[in-house]
C-alpha cells in the first residue's frame, strides 16, 4: 500500500514539472506582439464595452509598455485592464466595488494573484513546484514534493476570515452567471478555482473546469479574430478537463484521496494557466 501510495504522488509531482517543462519549451505565445491573429475585445464577452487606456509604464528594458485592454462587465459590476507586465508576462487588474485584483502570468502557467480590500491582503504565489499563501503577516508554504495535510489546514484558517478572498470568490461566480468568457474574465475565473482548494472547497476545481471546456456555438466567433487562437485554446480546456477528471478518478481509492485530488487540481490550474496565457498571446489584443 505504501509503495503504491508512494508512487501515486511521484507521478502527480512528475506531472506538475512536466507541464511547466512543456509551457516552457513551446515557442506560441512565447510573448506579447508577434500574434498570428488580431482580436476585438469588445465581443469576446456578453454586455461589455471596451476603451484604449492611454497609461503605460517602464519595462525592465527601459521601454515603453503598450496601453492596457480596458473592459467593462455592467452584470458582474467590474472593470477590467489587460495588459503586458513589466517581465514579458500577461497582468490582469480588476476592480469591483471595494475588491482590488491584481493577477500575473508567465508562460509556464506560474501565476501571482494578489487581493486587496481597505481592510485586507492576500497574495497567492502558484507554481509547478509549490504554493505561497500569504495574508497580512502570516505565510503559508504549501510543497508538491511533501504535502502535508497540517499545512492544508493552516492555510484554510488564514483565509477563512479574509473579506478579499469572499469577494473575490462572489466575483467570480458573478462572471460565469454571467457566461463571461473574455480573456480577463477568464483569467479571474481560473484563480477561483487555487482559491476553491485552498479553502476546502471540493467542486471549485470541477465547477470551474467544466465552464472553461463547454464548447460554444460553433456558428459565433468573436468579430475581428481569426478562429485558430479561440479553436486552439477551447481545445486544450476541453484536454485539460479530460487530464482533471482521470486524474481525480485515479487517486479517488487511496486513503489520502482528498490530498491527492488537491495535486491534481495545482496540476490542471498550471495547464490552463499557461493554455490562457498562450491564447492571449496569439491574439495580439494589441499589447
Amino acid at each position: 500500500m505504501k509503495a503504491v501510495m508512494g508512487g501515486t504522488m511521484a507521478t502527480l509531482v512528475v506531472a506538475l514539472c512536466s507541464v511547466a517543462s512543456a509551457a516552457e519549451t513551446r515557442p506560441a505565445g512565447a510573448s506579447f506582439g508577434g500574434a498570428s491573429c488580431a482580436i476585438a475585445p469588445a465581443a469576446m464577452s456578453r454586455g461589455v464595452t471596451v476603451a484604449v487606456g492611454q497609461g503605460a509604464g517602464g519595462r525592465a528594458a527601459g521601454r515603453m509598455r503598450p496601453a492596457a485592454q480596458v473592459t467593462r462587465n455592467e452584470k458582474a459590476d467590474v472593470t477590467f485592464e489587460l495588459r503586458q507586465s513589466a517581465d514579458g508576462g500577461a497582468e490582469v487588474t480588476a476592480g469591483s466595488g471595494g475588491l482590488q485584483v491584481t493577477k500575473t502570468v508567465g508562460s509556464t502557467g506560474d501565476f501571482r494573484l494578489q487581493l486587496k480590500t481597505d481592510r485586507d491582503t492576500v497574495t497567492i504565489d502558484v507554481s509547478g513546484k509549490g504554493t505561497r499563501v500569504h495574508r497580512g503577516r502570516a505565510v503559508v508554504d504549501l510543497s508538491r514534493q511533501r504535502p502535508v495535510q497540517a499545512r492544508q489546514a493552516e492555510a484554510r484558517r488564514l483565509l477563512a476570515e479574509s473579506d478579499a478572498v469572499l469577494q473575490y470568490r462572489g466575483l467570480a461566480d458573478a462572471l460565469m452567471a454571467a457566461d463571461d468568457r473574455s480573456p480577463s474574465a477568464m483569467a479571474v475565473i481560473i484563480g477561483d478555482a487555487v482559491l476553491g482548494v485552498l479553502a476546502g472547497d471540493v467542486g471549485a476545481t470541477r465547477r470551474t473546469a467544466q465552464f472553461l471546456a463547454r464548447v460554444g456555438d460553433r456558428n459565433r466567433r468573436p468579430v475581428g479574430m481569426a478562429v485558430d487562437c479561440f479553436t486552439v485554446m477551447e481545445t486544450r480546456m476541453m484536454e485539460a478537463w479530460n487530464d482533471y477528471g482521470a486524474c481525480w478518478v485515479s487517486v479517488s481509492s487511496n486513503p489520502l484521496a482528498n490530498l491527492y485530488q488537491q495535486m491534481c487540481a495545482y496540476r490542471w490550474v498550471v495547464q490552463v494557466e499557461s493554455y490562457w496565457f498562450s491564447f492571449v498571446s496569439c491574439s495580439g489584443l494589441n499589447l
